[in-house]
């Protein structure tokens, strides 16, 4: 029984450090690159809906727990890289929204308003962390 909650602990592990999706739509070829090896999380539903032309872009998802603990409070870095790589902006946002054990099937809702538009070839990197951002 330990090594079989060794082996899904480890899968989790590895499946929490780094996970990619490719949007649809207006961003289409955006890819997300997430991070949620500081908690038992995972990003779920993440899309990019874009204002009408030259408008700033909206980042939306879905936080769900994995684990058996509840996650109350934490924040979101986000890097918006373009094509090659450049940073075009970063930022957090605060996720106060507790992910909680009596609803481990209900997510938690996120959303980060861009400063800039998301254009075609950007990457979004997500990484969420337990704590306050100082």
């Amino acid at each position: 029984m330990a090594k079989l909650a060794t082996n899904i602990l480890a899968t989790l592990s590895l499946l929490s450090v780094a996970a990619c999706a490719n949007t649809s739509g207006p961003a289409a070829g955006t890819a997300f690159v997430t991070d949620t090896s500081a908690a038992s999380v995972a990003f779920r539903s993440l899309r990019v809906e874009s204002g009408s032309s030259g408008q700033a872009s909206l980042v939306k998802g879905q936080l769900h727990r994995t684990g058996h603990e509840p996650v109350r409070f934490g924040h979101v870095d986000y890097v918006v890289r373009d094509a090659q790589g450049n940073v075009r902006e970063e930022g957090w946002v605060e996720h106060s929204a507790a992910i909680r054990l009596r609803h481990a099937h209900r997510p938690s809702l996120f959303s980060i308003n861009l400063k800039q538009p998301v254009t075609q070839g950007d990457q979004i990197q997500l990484t969420y962390h337990t704590s306050s951002h100082s």
